[in-house]
C-alpha cells in the first residue's frame, strides 16, 4: 500500500502517481530543502562560510548549482519537483541507488549494481586505498562516517513512475549507514525526497508502470 503524504501547506493528502512514500512523509517547500542541503556544503572545511537562512529559493538554487552542478541538476531538469520530508526504514533504505550518473564514474564505478548497499559490500570486502584509486571515492571518509555519523538529512531524487530513488546528496553518509546495516545494525534515517516530473520525452514505460502501480495499489488499499 502506498501511504498518503500530507501536504504541510493544506493538510490534504497527495495521491499522485509516484514512489512509495513512508507513512510519516509530509510535503515541504523546496526552499527548506535547498537551505538544508547548502548547510551540509557549508560544513566542508574547504568551503567558505556563507549565510544560508537569508537566501531566497532562487538564490539558494543558484548557489547550490554553482557548488554541486551535477548532483543538484535534477532540481531544475525535472522541475517542478515535489519535496517530502520522511524517515527511511530498512527496506526503503536497501532500495536506494547511489547518485545518478554515468556507469563508469565514481560512485557508479564503486557499486556493481548501482545500489548503496552494493557500494558498502565492495568497501567491506576491498582495500580502501585500492578502491579509492580505482573509483575516486573517498573511502576513508565513508569509514570515518561509519564510526562518527554526521548530522543532517540525506537528499534523495526520483521521478514520477517506476524510477529508482537516488541519493543526490549524502552518498558517503548513506554508504556508511549501509556498512552498519551489513553488520546487522540499522538506524532509521531522516531524508528529503524530491519527486520530479516525468515528461513525455522520458521513457514511456516509466510512466505506464507508475500508473499501473497506482491503480493496483488503490485496488488493495
Amino acid at each position: 500500500m502506498t501511504p498518503r503524504a500530507t501536504d504541510s501547506r493544506s493538510g490534504a493528502a497527495d495521491r499522485r502517481a509516484g514512489p512509495r512514500l513512508a507513512a510519516d512523509a509530509r510535503r515541504v517547500p523546496q526552499v527548506e530543502v535547498l537551505r538544508e542541503w547548502l548547510k551540509t556544503e557549508r560544513r566542508h572545511p574547504d568551503e567558505e562560510w556563507f549565510l544560508v537562512e537569508s537566501l531566497s529559493e532562487r538564490e539558494a538554487l543558484d548557489e547550490l548549482l554553482d557548488r554541486e552542478p551535477g548532483a543538484a541538476a535534477f532540481v531544475w531538469r525535472d522541475a517542478p519537483v515535489e519535496w517530502y520530508a520522511l524517515t527511511l526504514n530498512r527496506s526503503a533504505f536497501e532500495r536506494l541507488q547511489v547518485v545518478e550518473g554515468p556507469g563508469g564514474l565514481r560512485w557508479r564505478k564503486l557499486s556493481p549494481d548501482g545500489s548503496v548497499v552494493g557500494a558498502a559490500r565492495r568497501i567491506a570486502r576491498g582495500d580502501p586505498e585500492t578502491l579509492a584509486d580505482e573509483t575516486g571515492v573517498d573511502v576513508d571518509l565513508v569509514r570515518q562516517f561509519r564510526d562518527d555519523p554526521p548530522e543532517g538529512a540525506l537528499v534523495l531524487s526520483t521521478r514520477q513512475g517506476c524510477v529508482p530513488t537516488f541519493v543526490a546528496d549524502g552518498n558517503h553518509r548513506a554508504v556508511a549507514l549501509a556498512l552498519e546495516l551489513l553488520s546487522g545494525d540499522f538506524t532509521p534515517q531522516r531524508a528529503y525526497l524530491g519527486v520530479g516530473a516525468n515528461p513525455v520525452v522520458r521513457p514511456l514505460l516509466q510512466r505506464v508502470c507508475g500508473i499501473v502501480s497506482e491503480v493496483l495499489d488503490g485496488r488493495f488499499r
